[in-house]
C-alpha cells in the first residue's frame, strides 16, 4: 500500500465527493498505470491551505472524457484519467497550513507554529511551502498521513 497526498481546488473536491472519482490529465499516467493502487489512501488537500479529508481508491483506473463538472482555472476540464474512492475521513474544520519559518537577522525564527510543522514532505517551513501541493498527486509516508489524518476533526 501507498500514501499520497492529492491536491485540487475546493471546487473540484466538491465535483469529486459527488462522483466518488479522482481524476488526472495526461501528465499522471505514468503515476496511475505504475504506482497507484486500489487501498492506496490519500490526504486530500485543497488549494489555500487545507486538508479536507483521507481517501482510499478503489478499483483501477480508467479513461473517460464524460464532463462531470470539473475546471483548471476557469475553464471546464475533463481530468480523464480517473480513479473511483471512498471517504474515509472528513474534516467540517479542516487543519489550515501555512508558512511558520521566517529568516530574521540571518537566524531561523519561528513565528507560526502549525501542522506543517509536523509534516515531513514539506520540508519548505517558509513562505514557499506550497510548492510541494502544486501538483495533483504526490507520494508521502505513512508517518505523514497518519499525522494529517490525526489533525482530522470530524
Amino acid at each position: 500500500m501507498r500514501y499520497w497526498c492529492i491536491s485540487t481546488s475546493s471546487e473540484n473536491w466538491k465535483v469529486c465527493k459527488s462522483h466518488g472519482l479522482w481524476g488526472m490529465d495526461a501528465r499522471y499516467f505514468p503515476t496511475l498505470e505504475k504506482f497507484l493502487r486500489a487501498g492506496d489512501k490519500a490526504v486530500v488537500y485543497t488549494h489555500g491551505g487545507f486538508f479536507v479529508a483521507t481517501i482510499e481508491f478503489l478499483g483501477d483506473y480508467f479513461h473517460s472524457e464524460e464532463d462531470i463538472g470539473w475546471t483548471k482555472g476557469v475553464n471546464k476540464f475533463l481530468f480523464p484519467y480517473r480513479i473511483k474512492f471512498r471517504i474515509i475521513k472528513e474534516s467540517e474544520q479542516p487543519p489550515r497550513i501555512s508558512f511558520s519559518t521566517e529568516e530574521a537577522d540571518g537566524k531561523a525564527q519561528w513565528n507560526k507554529p502549525n501542522l506543517i510543522d509536523e509534516i515531513v514532505f514539506i520540508a519548505d517551513k517558509g513562505r514557499t511551502w506550497n510548492q510541494y501541493l502544486q501538483v495533483s498527486i504526490i507520494s508521502i509516508t505513512e508517518e505523514d498521513f497518519n499525522t494529517i489524518s490525526n489533525a482530522l476533526q470530524l
